[in-house]
């Protein structure tokens, strides 16, 4: 089975389908009930007998954007050919933002040549010639839009007034507490890690700096807070986390500003800017929601003032103007990116002072011969990308010349048509028995739909090739302008590198972004 005939199975869940009370909305938006429900309509469509299916879900993700992974990877999948059709519940679960939404169905997937169908939406794209279906699915599609929105004022209006009321909201509690297994909106204290907690505040209150905590917690190996919390069983995965877990002096300095360690539970600091949008704002200090002694506290009132006053001074520091860290160069060993040195004439791992790994320490070199080697390199890479553009740019131009093959294909299907035409009239003028009519009559019929689909096949294939060589001019100017560099420049070459790990003098590593579409053909 060619795998351009995978049928994708697209399933979303999120807070949104909760009530805000917590409890289920509507079992009918599960995870499962939405598996079942797609699985029963494909096994009904006897087109899609044998196809195979691959199914991809996200639990947990708004709606209101597409920065979810299950749909990120579909799309990668899709722009590979490896898709041919998508089948959902409704639109609600492929997205609520309904612009969004209308540009995928109107303009990226019929492109890409996909299918796509909306069970309950009674939306079939194959039936709607690249367009939504008419104005019920837009309507349907801006609907959710401003359900997502209503939604979301309610969701905030309710979480505050849980707030007001002493309840603890976030999904996970502070590093020193676990949530009440007999009431997840209250907070009670984690022994172990409330040792730590006061550890912390006992040496910042001694006067020990943040990086002087961070390094001593780093050298004995105690666990950072999000090591801790998933030894727990907590799921605090997040993209782009460090491999090397460390104490560092944020943390430090956030734990140490954080009044829930005083039993306090403080709401409201900050919102976000819009619905379906990642961005924080910070709020007035005077809309913020405190609830005194919600909680046992871990620390006195005396430590936390003593602890802030030491490890927080009212002094502002004047700092010497130095350069801004290039964000290409990092340490292999934390995976922090490097910083200049003091006299911007190396770089070094800024961690070094803080993580007490010997790794950190190593990681440094001149600044002269890091860049002129990265250079080279970049430009090497690049005229080695160029090369491989001009030829697929070469192939994707021999099938943009197919064009001609469509206006031939166009040109006998008209005249099949009009075949079909002069069968039935000899047919009836008794030139032609009906068993002659009916046998020619259903090879012309069946060679037009053969026709019918060839130039569908074909128009995908030339508009894919088009966008390709698009892309491909596109990515030409900018590989140029890399191997056409004389001086460093982070901004232009961080285009083609990904990351450069500098393991010691004389050493380092180039992580190519090899994600490229171009390279990545090539790579294959």
């Amino acid at each position: 089975m060619p795998v351009t005939e995978c049928i994708a199975v697209y399933i979303r869940l999120s807070s949104e389908d909760n009530d805000v009370d917590g409890s289920i909305k509507a079992e009918s938006n599960s995870v499962s009930a939405q598996r079942m429900l797609i699985n029963e309509f494909i096994k009904k469509q006897d087109e899609f007998t044998n196809c195979p299916v691959v199914e991809y879900v996200d639990d947990g993700y708004s709606g209101t954007n597409f920065n979810r992974p299950g749909f990120q990877r579909m799309m990668e999948d899709a722009k590979a050919g490896r898709i041919k059709s998508i089948v959902i519940k409704d639109f609600s679960r492929f997205g609520r933002d309904y612009l969004e939404v209308g540009n995928y169905l109107e303009k990226i997937l019929p492109v890409l040549g996909i299918r796509i169908i909306s069970i309950n939406d009674g939306f079939d794209s194959i039936n709607s010639s690249g367009f939504t279906g008419g104005m019920s699915v837009a309507l349907k599609n801006m609907l959710n839009a401003m359900y997502s929105r209503d939604l979301s004022r309610k969701v905030r209006s309710a979480m505050k007034t849980h707030a007001k009321n002493g309840e603890y909201m976030p999904a996970f509690p502070k590093y020193g507490y676990i949530k009440d297994p007999e009431d997840k909106h209250h907070l009670v204290i984690d022994p172990e890690a409330a040792e730590i907690v006061k550890l912390i505040f006992t040496m910042a209150a001694d006067g020990k700096t943040k990086g002087q905590i961070a390094k001593y917690l780093n050298e004995t190996h105690v666990l950072t807070c999000r090591e801790y919390m998933c030894r727990k069983g907590m799921k605090m995965h997040r993209e782009n986390e460090k491999e090397k877990k460390l104490w560092s002096v944020t943390t430090i300095s956030d734990m140490l500003k954080n009044e829930v360690y005083l039993g306090k539970i403080i709401w409201n600091k900050k919102r976000v800017a819009r619905t379906g949008s990642n961005k924080l704002v910070s709020n007035d200090k005077e809309e913020w929601i405190v609830v005194e002694n919600a909680h046992e506290p871990i620390i006195s009132d005396e430590l936390f003032r003593k602890a802030n006053e030491k490890a927080f001074t009212n002094q502002k520091r004047v700092l010497t103007k130095r350069g801004v860290a290039c964000p290409i160069f990092f340490c292999p060993t934390c995976g922090r990116r490097l910083g200049f040195t003091s006299r911007e004439t190396g770089y070094r791992c800024m961690q070094a002072h803080i993580s007490g790994l010997s790794g950190c320490a190593e990681s440094k070199m001149d600044r002269k011969e890091a860049e002129e080697t990265v250079l080279d390199a970049a430009k090497n890479m690049a005229q080695f990308i160029s090369e491989i553009l001009e030829k697929k740019k070469s192939e994707w131009h021999k099938t943009i010349l197919k064009e001609e093959n469509i206006a031939t294909l166009e040109s006998e299907k008209k005249r099949l048509s009009s075949r079909k035409m002069k069968l039935y009239s000899d047919y009836r003028s008794e030139v032609l028995d009906k068993e002659g009519y009916m046998k020619e009559l259903e090879k012309t019929t069946s060679r037009i739909s053969e026709i019918t689909l060839q130039i569908t096949e074909l128009e995908n294939e030339i508009a894919i090739a088009k966008k390709k060589c698009d892309e491909a001019t596109e990515k030409e100017m900018e590989v140029n302008e890399i191997a056409a560099l004389q001086d460093f420049d982070k901004i232009q070459l961080s285009k083609i590198i990904e990351k450069v790990f500098i393991y010691e003098p004389g050493r380092m590593e180039i992580n190519w972004k090899v994600d490229d579409i171009f390279y990545k053909e090539e790579k294959a």
